[in-house]
């Protein structure tokens, strides 16, 4: 028997209500405005790497350019209709950070012949906010301070500081992401969270590097890496947007100079830079080719299980690898511990648990 759906339900009353009647809420309004790259306001996102690998520097050079009213940011556009940015610093001790963010301050007003008052869009927490943010009336301080900045673009470096539990564990990375995006969408801001990466030793750095739970990469709606190889070559990646295409084959290269003003260099393949910190290595390129597949096909899960027949036709059949480099590469990276073999023909990646 055919069944009766009810005629006389109102489409337009929510929280369930037809597309069309979603459509018509949002007509006349404007698109959600792309900052930089996959970024948009509001949105909840990272910029995450191995220690050292220039990532707060990075974003700090990325709000000085939104605070100044710039174009262009590391050869993209660059557009945010609110230039008031908020930086909170958790890790540095403020004296250091404070002397750095000046000199990067002289060094735009002077590279971009900037009005001084350019600098009044650029705020800082001082010695007196916590370290930490762990209790609810460190979170209510911060809240509270977003709302009175009222900034479009917020960094907090670090995500290890806002918590005291283990980030791996799923209910702890669950409640403090919730926490953070509901803060993006209550201040309609861009929430740029720093965020470190499991140790890279010359890795291409993907969703799976990132350390914590896998519902922090869930979570996000961009994700750009920031890797240092062995050979002290930095470079930015799109790893993964909500919002925009993630789907380059190419990082980009960039320096950081004696300013700590970030330098946009040339666009290149990942494998060609790791590739050139492995010394006398033929196979170091298989290696790495090899890992960032598998890394796309589990999406960093480890319980996902790769067959090898999945490799066959993604990497032999396609004439990436022999089948002779695929099998050696496959042992190279099990002895390595970077893959493990459960079974015959099967693999998946050997993630921290």
């Amino acid at each position: 028997m055919k069944e009766t759906i009810e005629k006389t339900i109102d489409n337009c009353t929510g929280p369930a209500l037809t597309l069309d009647c979603m459509s018509a809420k949002l007509e006349g309004l404007p698109e959600p405005p792309r900052i930089f790259r996959g970024i948009i306001r509001p949105s909840l996102g990272c910029f995450f790497g191995p220690s050292k690998s220039g990532k707060t520097t990075l974003v700090e050079n990325l709000a000085f350019s939104i605070a100044a009213g710039l174009t262009r940011f590391l050869n993209d556009d660059l557009n945010c209709d609110n230039r008031r940015v908020l930086l909170v610093s958790l890790e540095e001790y403020y004296r250091s950070r404070t002397v750095r963010n000046v000199r990067q301050m002289e060094a735009f007003t002077s590279k971009y012949n900037l009005d001084p008052t350019w600098s009044e869009n650029v705020y800082v927490v001082d010695d007196s906010f916590a370290r930490y943010i762990t209790t609810e009336e460190q979170w209510e301080l911060l809240d509270a301070e977003i709302e009175r900045v009222k900034p479009g673009f917020v960094m907090i470096d670090s995500v290890t500081r806002t918590t005291t539990d283990s980030i791996e564990d799923s209910a702890v990375s669950t409640s403090l992401m919730k926490r953070f995006r509901e803060m993006a969408h209550k201040h309609n801001i861009a929430l740029v969270l720093i965020h470190h990466s499991q140790k890279m030793d010359d890795r291409p750095i993907t969703i799976a590097t990132m350390a914590g739970s896998r519902v922090i990469g869930q979570e996000m709606d961009f994700m750009i890496g920031v890797n240092r190889s062995t050979q002290n070559i930095r470079y930015l990646k799109d790893v993964a947007y909500r919002y925009w295409p993630d789907d380059s084959e190419f990082v980009l290269k960039f320096s950081i100079d004696s300013n700590q003003m970030i330098v946009a260099e040339e666009e290149v393949y990942e494998s060609d830079i790791l590739s050139s910190s492995s010394t006398a290595n033929e196979t170091f390129g298989s290696d790495i080719t090899l890992q960032t597949h598998f890394s796309e096909l589990t999406n960093g899960d480890p319980l996902i299980l790769i067959k090898t027949a999945d490799l066959y036709a993604r990497l032999v059949n396609t004439g990436i690898m022999t089948r002779p480099t695929l099998h050696a590469a496959l042992k190279r990276l099990e002895k390595n511990g970077i893959i493990i073999k459960p079974e015959k023909g099967n693999y998946k990646l050997n993630l921290p648990s």
